[in-house]
């Protein structure tokens, strides 16, 4: 298991490389972060949360569909409830929220990971 500063660190670079795949989208969503959050706010008003927890050294995500806990395994973070890698859902999460298909986060996490 890694040290507390480089699982931070890796938090700390996975936060970094969801807004800038979000910048490269051409949706309207409104990123704000700050105290170990991101929030995504769509034109509709509805958010969606990443946050870490370092703690279970997990990263929480909360969407309209549900909210999901993801740990690191190997080189993914996957969801404790779909199985999902990080990757995948946000694809999905934001797809719904957005109204449509989004596939921006193609390997965000796995390289951060391990």
């Amino acid at each position: 298991m890694d040290s507390e500063q480089s699982f931070h660190t890796s938090l700390d670079e996975l936060m970094m490389a969801i807004e800038d795949r979000l910048d490269e989208v051409d949706i309207d969503i409104d990123v704000d972060g700050g105290d170990g959050q991101l929030i995504l706010t769509f034109l509709s008003g509805s958010q969606i949360v990443v946050s870490r927890q370092p703690a279970q050294r997990e990263v929480w995500v909360a969407a309209k569909s549900g909210g999901f806990h993801l740990h690191r395994e190997k080189a993914a973070w996957l969801c404790a409830t779909t199985g999902e890698t990080l990757d995948v859902l946000l694809n999905r999460v934001v797809s719904e929220q957005a109204g449509l298909e989004v596939q921006a986060f193609m390997g965000i996490g796995a390289e951060l990971a391990q």
